[in-house]
């Protein structure tokens, strides 16, 4: 009898163990790690009667997103876009679009643009409101306005888990002023004022809560570029708490590229890193090479190579305990009659809003 309580009790504490071991691995995983979609056109999407479908079933976005492992969502924020197309993501959109984000259990990440349209290294347009203003009348603007975004989120019930201040802003942001190559040389004291004034209008709106800054370029695969921005606004007194890279590779180079890069930031820097931009085509398109595009091409451009693309990425990304999540950009996009969206080839789903199989890569 003694023998037989002896072996029921070595089972029960084996049991026990493993059903620990697997919730804490879970909990690692689904808590700790950020897997993330950028769904900043979802609303419209949904406004004109787009619908998703995934395994034959048509489910709600958000379900199907939260299913594939994902629990966080980003969203760009436009100053005053002019709602056509995609330049459509005014505070009042976003802010009913957190709402979706938040019902669903996802967390949430905001994207400040600082200009109307999209800013990112070709552009970073100033706002019209605040054209012609006076260098410190605009750094105060700025500072204004991110303090007020963030407190009109958090009386609606949607404060950011992350604020993203600017969008890969490796040339500056607010041109001209913040721009950073000047015909007479580099300005890093200009773009690094307006970036401080942003971040503490943030930091402000939080009072004693604290969120995690991002500071976001778009140079994945160089690491070069990537150490001397980040060398050069630690200078100038910047202060964030993450670090956040676009990877495509037909713009950003070759995996073993990004690794270099995510390696020597991971021995070099004490801020976390996320790989919060990347994207893969399914539609058979891919960029011809040529001024901007380089020659790669990891996989090929089809519903299969896109996953394999997923995979290869989350593997990466991984291998690096200073890597602290992976987000998509746009994989919701589809075709919505009327809403003037386009539909890129790098979506997550089809032009008719089924699922993809690359939707099931983090899974």
């Amino acid at each position: 009898m003694k023998k037989i309580l002896n072996k029921l009790f070595l089972v029960t504490a084996l049991i026990i163990s493993i059903l620990i071991s697997c919730n804490s691995k879970e909990n690692k995983t689904g808590d700790d790690f950020m897997i993330g979609a950028d769904i900043s056109v979802l609303k419209k999407v949904e406004d004109y009667g787009g619908t998703y479908t995934w395994r034959g079933e048509e489910r709600e976005a958000l379900e199907i997103f939260t299913e594939n492992g994902y629990n966080y969502a980003r969203l760009r924020l436009f100053h005053t876009p002019n709602m056509r197309g995609p330049v459509c993501n005014s505070l009042e959109y976003t802010i009913e679009l957190s709402k979706q984000v938040k019902a669903a259990g996802m967390k949430l990440m905001l994207n400040f643009h600082y200009s109307d349209t999209w800013a990112d290294p070709q552009k970073q347009f100033k706002p019209k409101a605040w054209e012609g203003l006076p260098f410190n009348i605009l750094t105060d603007s700025v500072y204004q306005y991110s303090f007020d975004v963030i407190k009109a989120m958090g009386a609606a019930g949607v404060l950011p888990d992350i604020v993203q201040v600017g969008n890969e802003i490796t040339p500056g942001m607010i041109w001209p002023d913040g721009l950073i190559h000047k015909e007479d040389g580099e300005d890093w004291e200009s773009f690094t004022t307006l970036l401080k004034a942003g971040i503490k209008g943030v930091r402000e709106a939080y009072g004693e809560n604290e969120v995690p800054v991002m500071i976001h370029i778009d140079k994945g695969g160089d690491l070069d570029a990537t150490a001397y921005f980040f060398h050069k606004i630690e200078g100038y007194g910047v202060e964030y708490e993450q670090i956040g890279l676009s990877y495509y590779p037909w713009w950003h180079g070759t995996f073993d590229e990004l690794e270099k890069n995510l390696e020597w930031l991971s021995k070099n820097k004490e801020q976390d890193i996320v790989l919060v931009e990347t994207a893969y085509y399914a539609n058979g398109y891919y960029p011809e090479p040529g001024g901007w595009i380089v020659d790669v091409q990891p996989f090929p451009p089809t519903e299969q190579g896109q996953y394999d693309f997923l995979v290869k990425m989350h593997e990466i990304a991984r291998k690096y305990p200073k890597v602290k999540g992976l987000f998509y950009w746009e994989p919701e996009g589809i075709l919505a009659e009327g809403s003037e969206l386009y539909y890129l080839g790098r979506s997550l789903f089809d032009k008719e809003g089924n699922a993809l199989k690359g939707i099931e890569a983090f899974r």
